[in-house]
């Protein structure tokens, strides 16, 4: 398959880098790389033997198989109705949109052509370890998530709810099968601009959720917490380890072993080839989007946003 990357930043690099290791597996042929940085195209060429492409303009009549989008959010819509208008198949990754007008509309375009987004922590092994061991700790009764980056590592364009919140907004649901109905959210924007600092309470109905999101937390810590009827498992991203304590009994995993975003790229590209692959469903992105958007306005309003009201 010929696959485009659009953007090969800090995120888009570690795309084309899955991609060459897929080449070798023989499921790409070429890998096409479009950025507007210069330098940024040298390295994809040199380092992964990419075909670099200047500029956006040269996607418009691009002859491939498949897309990513790993551009600013502000740009998502635009760079992905590029090859989804022409029937593409394409993965943007998250946000899928900046809002979620955006999202209906980039899903009507698209049309019945593939789309996905990229929540690759769906692929990390404790969160699969976690959605198979659930019914062991008597069914999820509460979930707790925290995951807080160095400023240094701050979207442009995007608050830490859609940056980081949306990870854990989407791995309680992948994990349960539960969705939020209301939330109630508090955030710190300094200036008034994004708000960098999130905390967040859901109630799911069946069960209920809190979720902090931080950038001004100046160190790393990614973990999630799902508390059953007779047993706890914890997720450590950090340390690449599940926890889990149930009645008379208490084990720690070692997990990590495989790549989630290789496992994501290569099961999207299987999707886009006809052969199966799992993916994120459009339903997915729209409730993880409506998620977002009624915490962000939680926050605003200072009081509780049901997700029905967007």
């Amino acid at each position: 398959m010929r696959v485009a990357v659009v953007g090969v930043g800090r995120w888009g690099a570690n795309h084309v880098r899955a991609l060459a290791e897929l080449r070798a597996e023989g499921l790409v042929s070429e890998i096409l790389a479009i950025d507007k940085d210069g330098e940024r195209l040298k390295w994809a060429e040199r380092v992964y033997g990419a075909r670099p492409l200047r500029g956006i303009e040269c996607a418009q009549d691009l002859d491939v198989d498949a897309a990513i989008i790993a551009t600013p959010t502000s740009l998502h819509f635009a760079h992905a109705a590029l090859f989804l208008s022409r029937g593409i198949p394409t993965l943007v990754e998250k946000p899928f949109t900046a809002t979620l007008d955006d999202t209906y509309r980039l899903l009507d375009i698209a049309g019945k052509t593939l789309v996905t987004t990229g929540y690759l922590l769906r692929f990390h092994q404790g969160v699969r370890y976690s959605r198979d061991a659930l019914a062991g700790v008597g069914g999820a009764l509460a979930a707790l998530a925290r995951r807080t980056s160095s400023g240094r590592e701050r979207s442009v364009d995007a608050g830490v709810i859609k940056d980081l919140a949306i990870h854990d907004a989407d791995l309680v649901t992948y994990i349960t099968g539960a969705r939020a109905e209301c939330v109630r959210a508090q955030a710190i924007a300094p200036g008034g601009q994004r708000e960098e600092h999130a905390q967040i309470l859901a109630d799911y109905g069946s069960l209920i959720a809190a979720f902090e999101a931080s950038w001004l937390v100046l160190y790393t810590d990614r973990r999630l917490e799902i508390v059953g009827g007779s047993g706890t498992l914890t997720v450590d991203f950090v340390r690449e380890r599940v926890c889990l304590h149930a009645r008379g009994e208490s084990r720690e995993l070692a997990v990590g072993a495989a790549d989630p975003l290789l496992a994501q790229d290569r099961e999207f590209l299987m999707a886009a080839a006809g052969r199966g692959g799992e993916v994120v469903s459009r339903e997915d992105i729209v409730y993880t989007m409506r998620f977002c958007e009624a915490a962000t306005l939680s926050a605003r309003a200072k009081k509780a946003v049901c997700l029905d009201e967007l």
